[in-house]
Protein backbone atom coordinates (compact mmCIF):
# COMPACT_ATOMS: atom_id res chain seq x y z
CA UNK A 1 0.00 0.00 0.00
CA UNK A 2 1.23 3.36 -0.60
CA UNK A 3 2.09 5.48 2.58
CA UNK A 4 1.29 8.85 2.48
CA UNK A 5 3.15 11.92 3.60
CA UNK A 6 1.95 12.92 7.55
CA UNK A 7 2.69 16.74 6.96
CA UNK A 8 4.94 16.57 9.80
CA UNK A 9 7.68 14.07 9.04
CA UNK A 10 8.21 12.04 5.86
CA UNK A 11 7.89 8.13 5.43
CA UNK A 12 9.41 6.24 3.23
CA UNK A 13 7.25 6.45 -0.27
CA UNK A 14 7.72 4.18 -3.28
CA UNK A 15 7.82 6.10 -6.89
CA UNK A 16 4.54 5.57 -7.80
CA UNK A 17 4.94 5.46 -11.47
CA UNK A 18 1.49 3.49 -12.51
CA UNK A 19 3.14 0.91 -13.84
CA UNK A 20 0.26 -1.31 -15.08
CA UNK A 21 -0.97 2.08 -17.37
CA UNK A 22 2.04 1.95 -19.33
CA UNK A 23 3.58 0.15 -22.81
CA UNK A 24 6.60 -1.83 -22.61
CA UNK A 25 7.95 1.53 -24.71
CA UNK A 26 7.19 3.60 -22.22
CA UNK A 27 8.44 1.42 -19.34
CA UNK A 28 11.86 1.41 -20.77
CA UNK A 29 11.68 4.74 -21.40
CA UNK A 30 10.86 6.04 -18.01
CA UNK A 31 13.70 3.75 -16.68
CA UNK A 32 16.18 5.36 -19.30
CA UNK A 33 15.15 8.77 -17.89
CA UNK A 34 15.50 8.04 -14.33
CA UNK A 35 19.06 6.03 -15.04
CA UNK A 36 20.21 9.63 -16.63
CA UNK A 37 18.70 11.54 -13.47
CA UNK A 38 20.90 9.14 -11.13
CA UNK A 39 24.08 9.67 -13.19
CA UNK A 40 23.97 13.51 -13.67
CA UNK A 41 25.66 14.57 -10.56
CA UNK A 42 25.73 18.06 -10.20
CA UNK A 43 28.71 20.03 -9.24
CA UNK A 44 27.31 20.52 -5.50
CA UNK A 45 28.99 19.04 -1.89
CA UNK A 46 26.62 18.14 0.44
CA UNK A 47 27.06 18.13 4.21
CA UNK A 48 24.63 16.72 6.86
CA UNK A 49 24.09 19.13 10.21
CA UNK A 50 26.11 18.40 13.59
CA UNK A 51 23.99 15.89 15.76
CA UNK A 52 23.17 18.31 18.24
CA UNK A 53 20.71 19.69 15.50
CA UNK A 54 20.00 16.42 13.66
CA UNK A 55 18.48 14.38 16.65
CA UNK A 56 17.94 10.39 16.22
CA UNK A 57 14.38 11.77 15.34
CA UNK A 58 13.06 14.27 12.50
CA UNK A 59 14.52 17.81 11.64
CA UNK A 60 13.50 19.68 8.42
CA UNK A 61 13.33 23.20 7.04
CA UNK A 62 16.41 24.69 7.72
CA UNK A 63 16.44 28.46 6.90
CA UNK A 64 19.79 30.94 7.51
CA UNK A 65 18.56 34.53 8.81
CA UNK A 66 20.64 37.74 6.87
CA UNK A 67 22.14 37.98 10.79
CA UNK A 68 23.52 34.06 10.65
CA UNK A 69 20.81 33.03 13.01
CA UNK A 70 19.97 29.72 12.03
CA UNK A 71 15.95 28.55 12.16
CA UNK A 72 14.54 25.10 11.55
CA UNK A 73 11.93 22.74 13.21
CA UNK A 74 12.13 19.43 14.86
CA UNK A 75 10.15 16.73 15.80
CA UNK A 76 11.50 14.48 18.50
CA UNK A 77 10.78 13.51 21.68
CA UNK A 78 9.45 15.16 25.50
CA UNK A 79 13.12 15.63 27.41
CA UNK A 80 13.80 12.44 29.30
CA UNK A 81 11.19 10.05 28.47
CA UNK A 82 12.16 8.83 25.16
CA UNK A 83 8.51 7.53 24.85
CA UNK A 84 7.64 9.05 21.33
CA UNK A 85 8.25 5.95 19.40
CA UNK A 86 5.40 4.08 21.32
CA UNK A 87 3.42 7.16 22.16
CA UNK A 88 2.31 10.33 20.41
CA UNK A 89 1.44 12.25 23.45
CA UNK A 90 4.99 12.41 24.06
CA UNK A 91 6.30 13.79 20.84
CA UNK A 92 7.05 17.49 20.34
CA UNK A 93 6.74 19.56 17.16
CA UNK A 94 8.69 22.55 17.69
CA UNK A 95 10.85 25.42 16.25
CA UNK A 96 14.05 26.39 17.24
CA UNK A 97 16.84 28.80 16.60
CA UNK A 98 20.54 28.06 16.27
CA UNK A 99 23.94 31.20 14.70
CA UNK A 100 25.91 29.58 12.53
CA UNK A 101 29.51 31.16 13.59
CA UNK A 102 32.95 30.67 12.25
CA UNK A 103 33.47 27.72 14.43
CA UNK A 104 29.86 26.07 13.35
CA UNK A 105 26.32 26.33 14.45
CA UNK A 106 25.59 26.79 18.27
CA UNK A 107 23.73 25.19 20.72
CA UNK A 108 19.55 25.51 19.30
CA UNK A 109 17.06 26.49 21.77
CA UNK A 110 13.18 26.64 21.10
CA UNK A 111 11.43 29.37 20.19
CA UNK A 112 9.65 30.70 23.06
CA UNK A 113 6.38 29.09 24.25
CA UNK A 114 3.99 31.61 22.66
CA UNK A 115 5.35 29.62 19.44
CA UNK A 116 6.07 26.40 20.58
CA UNK A 117 2.47 25.41 22.50
CA UNK A 118 2.88 22.04 23.67
CA UNK A 119 -0.86 21.73 22.41
CA UNK A 120 0.59 21.46 19.26
CA UNK A 121 3.19 20.24 16.93
CA UNK A 122 4.64 23.92 15.99
CA UNK A 123 6.39 22.96 12.28
CA UNK A 124 7.15 24.13 9.16
CA UNK A 125 7.87 27.91 9.31
CA UNK A 126 8.38 30.69 6.44
CA UNK A 127 9.27 34.80 7.32
CA UNK A 128 8.09 38.00 5.86
CA UNK A 129 11.25 40.21 3.51
CA UNK A 130 11.74 41.77 7.12
CA UNK A 131 12.08 38.67 8.97
CA UNK A 132 10.04 39.87 11.66
CA UNK A 133 6.43 37.98 10.84
CA UNK A 134 6.47 34.67 11.61
CA UNK A 135 3.94 32.20 9.45
CA UNK A 136 3.86 28.54 10.81
CA UNK A 137 2.14 25.68 11.14
CA UNK A 138 0.29 24.12 13.94
CA UNK A 139 -1.08 20.69 13.69
CA UNK A 140 -3.04 18.71 16.39
CA UNK A 141 -1.58 16.08 17.73
CA UNK A 142 -2.28 12.48 16.94
CA UNK A 143 -1.14 10.22 13.73
CA UNK A 144 -2.70 10.41 10.15
CA UNK A 145 -4.99 11.08 8.64
CA UNK A 146 -6.51 12.62 12.18
CA UNK A 147 -3.76 14.80 12.43
CA UNK A 148 -5.24 18.49 11.29
CA UNK A 149 -2.59 21.57 10.19
CA UNK A 150 -3.29 25.08 10.08
CA UNK A 151 -1.15 28.00 9.32
CA UNK A 152 -0.60 30.77 11.97
CA UNK A 153 0.83 34.28 12.43
CA UNK A 154 3.09 35.34 14.54
CA UNK A 155 5.09 39.71 15.15
CA UNK A 156 8.18 40.26 16.60
CA UNK A 157 7.40 43.12 18.69
CA UNK A 158 9.45 44.51 21.95
CA UNK A 159 12.21 41.56 21.07
CA UNK A 160 10.08 38.34 21.28
CA UNK A 161 7.49 36.98 18.86
CA UNK A 162 3.78 37.64 19.83
CA UNK A 163 1.20 35.59 20.16
CA UNK A 164 0.28 33.52 17.55
CA UNK A 165 -2.87 34.07 15.40
CA UNK A 166 -4.70 31.61 12.81
CA UNK A 167 -5.20 32.96 9.46
CA UNK A 168 -8.20 33.13 8.58
CA UNK A 169 -10.91 30.62 7.39
CA UNK A 170 -10.16 31.52 3.18
CA UNK A 171 -7.01 30.06 3.76
CA UNK A 172 -7.03 27.54 6.54
CA UNK A 173 -10.30 25.60 5.18
CA UNK A 174 -12.07 23.69 7.38
CA UNK A 175 -11.52 19.82 7.92
CA UNK A 176 -8.85 19.94 5.36
CA UNK A 177 -4.91 20.44 5.99
CA UNK A 178 -3.24 23.55 5.57
CA UNK A 179 0.17 23.60 5.73
CA UNK A 180 4.21 24.64 4.43
CA UNK A 181 3.68 28.11 4.23
CA UNK A 182 5.59 29.87 1.89
CA UNK A 183 5.33 33.95 2.06
CA UNK A 184 6.42 36.08 -1.57
CA UNK A 185 6.54 40.04 -1.44
CA UNK A 186 6.06 42.28 -4.38
CA UNK A 187 5.35 46.15 -4.43
CA UNK A 188 1.91 46.25 -4.50
CA UNK A 189 0.98 42.69 -2.89
CA UNK A 190 2.20 39.77 -1.46
CA UNK A 191 1.36 36.36 -1.89
CA UNK A 192 1.13 33.37 0.09
CA UNK A 193 2.21 29.74 -1.32
CA UNK A 194 0.94 26.85 0.45
CA UNK A 195 0.33 23.49 0.49
CA UNK A 196 -3.62 21.85 1.14
CA UNK A 197 -5.75 18.75 0.61
CA UNK A 198 -8.40 21.15 -0.03
CA UNK A 199 -11.33 20.54 -2.66
CA UNK A 200 -10.73 21.62 -6.44
CA UNK A 201 -7.50 20.17 -6.34
CA UNK A 202 -5.57 18.03 -8.60
CA UNK A 203 -3.82 15.28 -6.47
CA UNK A 204 -3.76 14.23 -2.40
CA UNK A 205 -1.22 17.57 -1.27
CA UNK A 206 -1.10 20.23 -3.69
CA UNK A 207 0.55 23.16 -3.63
CA UNK A 208 -1.63 26.51 -4.03
CA UNK A 209 -1.31 30.64 -3.62
CA UNK A 210 -3.40 33.30 -2.03
CA UNK A 211 -2.86 37.10 -3.38
CA UNK A 212 -2.60 39.49 -0.13
CA UNK A 213 -3.40 42.53 -1.11
CA UNK A 214 -5.03 45.70 1.46
CA UNK A 215 -4.93 43.22 4.77
CA UNK A 216 -7.10 40.63 2.64
CA UNK A 217 -6.08 37.19 1.47
CA UNK A 218 -8.15 36.60 -2.01
CA UNK A 219 -9.55 33.23 -2.96
CA UNK A 220 -6.24 30.54 -2.89
CA UNK A 221 -5.67 29.45 -6.08
CA UNK A 222 -4.46 25.76 -7.72
CA UNK A 223 -1.52 26.32 -8.95
CA UNK A 224 -2.62 23.85 -11.85
CA UNK A 225 -1.31 20.46 -13.28
CA UNK A 226 1.77 21.67 -14.68
CA UNK A 227 3.03 21.70 -11.08
CA UNK A 228 0.28 19.04 -9.34
CA UNK A 229 -0.03 16.18 -10.26
CA UNK A 230 -2.31 13.25 -9.07
CA UNK A 231 0.22 12.42 -6.01
CA UNK A 232 1.93 15.22 -3.49
CA UNK A 233 3.46 17.99 -4.36
CA UNK A 234 4.71 19.91 -0.84
CA UNK A 235 7.58 22.01 0.83
CA UNK A 236 7.07 24.96 -1.83
CA UNK A 237 10.26 27.98 -1.70
CA UNK A 238 9.88 30.54 -3.83
CA UNK A 239 12.88 32.19 -5.49
CA UNK A 240 11.11 35.72 -6.17
CA UNK A 241 14.05 37.74 -7.89
CA UNK A 242 14.34 34.83 -10.29
CA UNK A 243 10.94 34.02 -10.59
CA UNK A 244 12.18 30.14 -9.31
CA UNK A 245 9.93 27.45 -7.56
CA UNK A 246 11.66 24.80 -5.45
CA UNK A 247 8.94 22.08 -4.00
CA UNK A 248 9.22 18.29 -4.07
CA UNK A 249 6.85 15.40 -5.20
CA UNK A 250 6.11 11.78 -5.27
CA UNK A 251 4.95 12.05 -8.35
CA UNK A 252 6.88 14.10 -11.36
CA UNK A 253 9.66 11.65 -12.65
CA UNK A 254 12.39 11.01 -9.50
CA UNK A 255 14.61 8.44 -8.30
CA UNK A 256 13.22 7.88 -5.20
CA UNK A 257 10.25 8.59 -2.50
CA UNK A 258 10.27 12.40 -2.65
CA UNK A 259 12.45 14.17 -5.33
CA UNK A 260 13.32 17.86 -5.16
CA UNK A 261 12.12 19.67 -8.19
CA UNK A 262 11.88 23.61 -10.08
CA UNK A 263 9.90 25.05 -12.25
CA UNK A 264 9.99 29.00 -13.54
CA UNK A 265 6.69 31.03 -13.61
CA UNK A 266 4.36 32.62 -10.77
CA UNK A 267 1.22 31.85 -9.34
CA UNK A 268 -0.80 29.63 -12.16
CA UNK A 269 1.45 30.14 -14.74
CA UNK A 270 4.54 27.82 -15.15
CA UNK A 271 7.27 26.10 -17.37
CA UNK A 272 7.79 22.32 -16.66
CA UNK A 273 9.57 21.22 -13.60
CA UNK A 274 13.09 19.96 -13.82
CA UNK A 275 14.26 17.51 -11.44
CA UNK A 276 17.04 18.68 -9.46
CA UNK A 277 19.17 15.46 -9.79
CA UNK A 278 21.95 14.25 -7.92
CA UNK A 279 22.89 15.00 -4.99
CA UNK A 280 20.03 16.73 -3.79
CA UNK A 281 17.44 13.64 -4.66
CA UNK A 282 18.13 10.23 -3.66
CA UNK A 283 16.16 7.33 -3.51
CA UNK A 284 14.74 8.42 -0.40
CA UNK A 285 12.88 11.71 0.48
CA UNK A 286 14.34 14.97 -0.46
CA UNK A 287 12.36 18.47 0.73
CA UNK A 288 12.51 21.46 2.55
CA UNK A 289 14.81 23.10 -0.30
CA UNK A 290 15.55 26.40 1.20
CA UNK A 291 18.46 29.37 -0.28
CA UNK A 292 19.81 31.60 1.19
CA UNK A 293 22.12 34.82 -0.54
CA UNK A 294 23.38 34.74 -3.00
CA UNK A 295 21.88 31.67 -4.19
CA UNK A 296 24.93 29.46 -4.19
CA UNK A 297 23.74 27.81 -0.67
CA UNK A 298 21.73 26.42 1.15
CA UNK A 299 19.56 23.36 3.14
CA UNK A 300 17.73 20.64 2.55
CA UNK A 301 15.81 17.67 4.52
CA UNK A 302 16.28 14.03 3.80
CA UNK A 303 15.74 10.95 5.36
CA UNK A 304 18.42 9.15 3.37
CA UNK A 305 21.12 6.94 5.62
CA UNK A 306 23.33 9.02 7.62
CA UNK A 307 22.66 9.39 11.43
CA UNK A 308 21.32 6.37 14.07
CA UNK A 309 17.57 6.79 12.81
CA UNK A 310 14.72 5.75 15.73
CA UNK A 311 12.70 4.32 12.84
CA UNK A 312 13.69 4.17 8.97
CA UNK A 313 10.63 5.55 7.94
CA UNK A 314 10.23 8.49 10.36
CA UNK A 315 13.26 10.46 10.30
CA UNK A 316 15.02 13.42 8.33
CA UNK A 317 17.94 15.44 8.57
CA UNK A 318 19.15 18.51 7.77
CA UNK A 319 21.88 18.57 4.89
CA UNK A 320 24.00 21.83 4.31
CA UNK A 321 24.37 22.28 0.41
CA UNK A 322 26.94 24.70 -1.66
CA UNK A 323 27.98 24.74 -5.32
CA UNK A 324 31.22 23.33 -5.87
CA UNK A 325 32.53 26.27 -8.68
CA UNK A 326 35.75 26.55 -9.85
CA UNK A 327 38.52 29.29 -8.63
CA UNK A 328 38.82 30.55 -12.42
CA UNK A 329 37.21 33.72 -12.97
CA UNK A 330 36.34 36.08 -15.88
CA UNK A 331 36.29 39.50 -16.11
CA UNK A 332 33.02 40.71 -16.37
CA UNK A 333 31.94 44.15 -17.74
CA UNK A 334 31.63 45.94 -14.78
CA UNK A 335 35.29 46.22 -13.44
CA UNK A 336 34.25 46.01 -9.87
CA UNK A 337 32.62 42.56 -10.71
CA UNK A 338 34.28 39.28 -10.92
CA UNK A 339 32.18 35.77 -11.89
CA UNK A 340 33.59 32.68 -12.82
CA UNK A 341 33.21 30.93 -16.18
CA UNK A 342 30.95 28.34 -14.69
CA UNK A 343 28.81 30.75 -12.46
CA UNK A 344 28.05 33.37 -15.54
CA UNK A 345 27.01 29.83 -17.46
CA UNK A 346 25.21 28.14 -14.69
CA UNK A 347 23.02 31.36 -13.59
CA UNK A 348 21.72 31.24 -17.12
CA UNK A 349 20.40 27.83 -16.70
CA UNK A 350 17.80 26.14 -17.24
CA UNK A 351 17.04 27.35 -20.76
CA UNK A 352 13.86 26.22 -22.39
CA UNK A 353 13.58 26.72 -26.23
CA UNK A 354 10.39 26.37 -27.53
CA UNK A 355 9.01 24.73 -31.16
CA UNK A 356 6.11 24.85 -33.69
CA UNK A 357 4.16 22.14 -33.97
CA UNK A 358 6.07 19.12 -35.26
CA UNK A 359 9.06 21.73 -36.35
CA UNK A 360 11.75 21.32 -38.04
CA UNK A 361 10.84 19.31 -40.50
CA UNK A 362 7.30 18.01 -40.36
CA UNK A 363 6.90 14.66 -40.72
CA UNK A 364 10.34 13.59 -41.39
CA UNK A 365 11.63 10.45 -39.66
CA UNK A 366 15.37 12.25 -39.96
CA UNK A 367 16.71 12.31 -36.27
CA UNK A 368 19.02 15.64 -37.93
CA UNK A 369 17.79 18.80 -39.52
CA UNK A 370 19.96 21.45 -40.97
CA UNK A 371 17.03 24.31 -39.81
CA UNK A 372 18.96 26.99 -37.76
CA UNK A 373 16.76 27.79 -34.03
CA UNK A 374 16.85 31.42 -35.27
CA UNK A 375 14.93 31.05 -38.55
CA UNK A 376 13.03 28.37 -36.43
CA UNK A 377 11.88 30.82 -33.87
CA UNK A 378 11.47 33.37 -35.72
CA UNK A 379 8.61 31.91 -38.20
CA UNK A 380 6.99 30.53 -34.71
CA UNK A 381 6.75 34.25 -33.35
CA UNK A 382 5.45 35.71 -36.51
CA UNK A 383 2.44 33.04 -35.58
CA UNK A 384 1.49 34.51 -32.63
CA UNK A 385 -1.89 36.19 -33.52
CA UNK A 386 -2.82 32.57 -35.18
CA UNK A 387 -2.50 30.98 -32.06
CA UNK A 388 -4.07 33.62 -30.54
CA UNK A 389 -7.27 33.19 -32.53
CA UNK A 390 -7.23 29.57 -32.75
CA UNK A 391 -6.89 29.25 -28.55
CA UNK A 392 -9.24 31.42 -28.09
CA UNK A 393 -11.47 29.84 -30.64
CA UNK A 394 -15.12 29.05 -29.53
CA UNK A 395 -14.95 30.87 -26.67
CA UNK A 396 -16.74 34.40 -25.57
CA UNK A 397 -16.26 36.87 -23.89
CA UNK A 398 -14.21 37.55 -21.01
CA UNK A 399 -12.75 33.81 -21.64
CA UNK A 400 -11.80 34.38 -24.76
CA UNK A 401 -10.19 37.57 -23.64
CA UNK A 402 -8.21 35.25 -21.15
CA UNK A 403 -7.30 32.67 -23.28
CA UNK A 404 -5.73 35.36 -25.71
CA UNK A 405 -3.80 37.10 -22.62
CA UNK A 406 -2.55 33.78 -21.86
CA UNK A 407 -1.38 33.21 -25.37
CA UNK A 408 0.06 36.16 -25.84
CA UNK A 409 2.29 36.28 -22.07
CA UNK A 410 3.17 32.50 -23.58
CA UNK A 411 4.67 34.22 -27.00
CA UNK A 412 6.58 36.97 -24.96
CA UNK A 413 7.74 35.78 -21.84
CA UNK A 414 8.82 31.67 -22.90
CA UNK A 415 9.23 31.72 -26.57
CA UNK A 416 10.70 35.54 -27.15
CA UNK A 417 12.16 35.29 -23.66
CA UNK A 418 13.95 31.56 -24.02
CA UNK A 419 15.20 33.07 -27.35
CA UNK A 420 16.93 36.31 -25.36
CA UNK A 421 18.00 33.32 -22.72
CA UNK A 422 19.80 31.54 -25.55
CA UNK A 423 21.54 34.49 -26.66
CA UNK A 424 23.08 35.40 -23.53
CA UNK A 425 24.23 32.07 -22.69
CA UNK A 426 26.35 31.76 -26.33
CA UNK A 427 27.62 35.14 -25.95
CA UNK A 428 28.88 34.10 -22.57
CA UNK A 429 29.56 30.23 -23.91
CA UNK A 430 31.93 32.24 -26.40
CA UNK A 431 33.67 34.20 -23.96
CA UNK A 432 34.97 30.41 -21.95
CA UNK A 433 35.63 28.74 -25.08
CA UNK A 434 37.81 31.45 -26.04
CA UNK A 435 40.07 30.76 -22.53
CA UNK A 436 41.04 27.07 -23.68
CA UNK A 437 37.82 25.54 -21.86
CA UNK A 438 36.86 22.26 -22.92
CA UNK A 439 32.91 22.44 -22.23
CA UNK A 440 30.30 19.96 -22.29
CA UNK A 441 26.25 21.18 -22.47
CA UNK A 442 23.97 18.58 -22.27
CA UNK A 443 20.57 19.46 -24.12
CA UNK A 444 16.96 17.64 -23.57
CA UNK A 445 14.42 17.25 -26.45
CA UNK A 446 11.14 17.21 -26.11
CA UNK A 447 7.75 16.58 -28.17
CA UNK A 448 4.05 17.33 -27.85
CA UNK A 449 2.43 13.71 -27.56
CA UNK A 450 0.57 13.76 -30.91
CA UNK A 451 2.60 10.79 -32.50
CA UNK A 452 3.60 7.61 -31.20
CA UNK A 453 6.57 7.98 -28.88
CA UNK A 454 9.58 6.60 -32.21
CA UNK A 455 8.89 9.58 -34.06
CA UNK A 456 8.77 12.09 -30.97
CA UNK A 457 12.27 10.55 -30.80
CA UNK A 458 13.73 11.73 -33.69
CA UNK A 459 11.87 15.03 -33.58
CA UNK A 460 13.53 15.68 -30.44
CA UNK A 461 16.60 14.93 -31.53
CA UNK A 462 15.58 17.16 -34.78
CA UNK A 463 15.37 20.07 -32.38
CA UNK A 464 18.06 19.64 -30.53
CA UNK A 465 20.09 19.39 -33.72
CA UNK A 466 18.33 22.94 -34.96
CA UNK A 467 19.99 24.55 -31.50
CA UNK A 468 23.68 22.71 -32.47
CA UNK A 469 23.28 24.57 -35.36
CA UNK A 470 22.65 27.72 -33.92
CA UNK A 471 25.66 27.72 -32.04
CA UNK A 472 27.96 26.69 -34.98
CA UNK A 473 26.35 29.59 -37.02
CA UNK A 474 26.80 32.19 -34.19
CA UNK A 475 28.26 35.55 -35.05
CA UNK A 476 29.49 34.03 -38.56
CA UNK A 477 30.53 30.63 -37.21
CA UNK A 478 32.89 31.72 -34.35
CA UNK A 479 32.34 29.02 -32.38
CA UNK A 480 32.23 26.39 -35.35
CA UNK A 481 36.18 25.75 -34.25
CA UNK A 482 35.72 24.85 -31.32
CA UNK A 483 33.36 22.44 -32.33
CA UNK A 484 35.18 20.78 -34.82
CA UNK A 485 38.34 20.94 -32.80
CA UNK A 486 40.68 22.94 -34.66
CA UNK A 487 41.13 25.38 -32.26
CA UNK A 488 42.07 24.68 -28.57
CA UNK A 489 39.27 24.18 -26.54
CA UNK A 490 36.28 22.20 -27.37
CA UNK A 491 32.73 22.26 -27.27
CA UNK A 492 30.80 18.99 -27.02
CA UNK A 493 26.72 18.30 -26.62
CA UNK A 494 25.24 15.88 -24.72
CA UNK A 495 22.09 15.40 -26.97
CA UNK A 496 19.09 13.47 -24.58
CA UNK A 497 15.93 13.13 -26.67
CA UNK A 498 13.24 12.46 -24.34
CA UNK A 499 9.98 12.24 -26.60
CA UNK A 500 6.77 13.04 -25.19
CA UNK A 501 6.60 12.81 -21.13
CA UNK A 502 4.52 9.57 -20.26
CA UNK A 503 3.18 11.30 -17.17
CA UNK A 504 1.74 14.02 -19.43
CA UNK A 505 -0.56 12.41 -21.75
CA UNK A 506 -3.56 11.94 -19.79
CA UNK A 507 -3.45 15.87 -18.80
CA UNK A 508 -2.83 17.36 -23.08
CA UNK A 509 -5.02 16.44 -25.16
CA UNK A 510 -3.10 14.31 -27.66
CA UNK A 511 -5.83 13.81 -31.19
CA UNK A 512 -5.04 16.31 -34.03
CA UNK A 513 -9.04 16.77 -34.66
CA UNK A 514 -8.99 18.84 -31.12
CA UNK A 515 -6.53 21.24 -32.51
CA UNK A 516 -7.51 23.98 -30.04
CA UNK A 517 -5.54 22.01 -27.40
CA UNK A 518 -3.38 19.63 -29.33
CA UNK A 519 -1.94 22.21 -31.82
CA UNK A 520 -2.54 25.47 -30.65
CA UNK A 521 -2.81 24.98 -26.65
CA UNK A 522 -0.76 26.00 -23.77
CA UNK A 523 -0.10 22.63 -22.47
CA UNK A 524 1.12 21.26 -25.51
CA UNK A 525 2.79 23.99 -26.37
CA UNK A 526 4.93 23.90 -23.75
CA UNK A 527 5.84 20.42 -24.31
CA UNK A 528 7.32 21.08 -27.91
CA UNK A 529 10.82 22.22 -26.70
CA UNK A 530 14.08 21.69 -25.59
CA UNK A 531 16.09 22.37 -22.23
CA UNK A 532 19.60 22.90 -22.00
CA UNK A 533 20.02 21.78 -18.51
CA UNK A 534 23.61 21.41 -17.58
CA UNK A 535 27.28 22.71 -18.25
CA UNK A 536 30.51 20.59 -17.37
CA UNK A 537 33.85 23.04 -18.04
CA UNK A 538 37.72 21.31 -17.61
Amino acid sequence: MRKLITFCWFSIVSLNLVWAQLVPQDVQFRLDQIKYIKETVQPVIVTPLPSYINTPYSEFRGELLPDSTFIYSSFSSVEGTGYSTLFSAYRLGRIYSSRLTESGYTSPSPLNSKINSKKYYNINFCFDKSKKRLFFTRCSKGVYPELKCTIWQSDWQDGNWSKPTPLPPIINAPHKNTTQPCWVEYPNYEVLYFVSNRPGGVGGLDIWYSIHKDGEFQQPVNLGPTINTTGDEVTPFYDSENRILYFSSDEHLGIGGYDIFYAYGALNEWEEPTNMGVPFNSEYNDAYLTFYQPLQSGYFSSNRPSNVFVNRECCSDIYHFEWDLPSDTLIAEEPQDTVTIEEKLWQLLPITLYFDNDQPDPKSNKTSTNQNYQQTVSDYIAKKELFMTQYAGSLSGSEASEARREMEIFFRDSIKGGYEQLLLFTKALAQAVESGKNIEITIHGYASPLHKSEYNLKLSSRRIASVINFLKAYQDGLLLPYFDGSKPGRITVVEVPMGSEVGKRKRIEDRLSHKRESVYGIAASKERKIKIIAIEIE
